[in-house]
């Protein structure tokens, strides 16, 4: 049955050639394989001395203070 698949398929060479090279075909691939980009910090990184978001500090006078619990 796998056989029956791989002999249908065009050899990688010619796959390679029609997506417009191998970057362009390994690029393809992996997104396919591994999804899009995520794009973005979301709620940002965490704070190293509180553990709390970044996005949830206060700016004052230019440094970051720790959200009060």
């Amino acid at each position: 049955m796998i056989m029956g698949r791989a002999a249908d398929r065009k050899p990688l060479r010619t796959r390679i050639r029609e997506a417009g090279g191998f970057y362009q075909w390994f690029n393809t691939t992996l997104i396919g394989l591994a999804g899009p980009a995520q794009v973005g910090e979301g709620r940002g990184t965490p704070c190293h001395r509180c553990g709390a978001f970044k996005a949830e500090h206060r700016l004052v006078e230019g440094e970051l203070h720790c959200p009060t619990p």
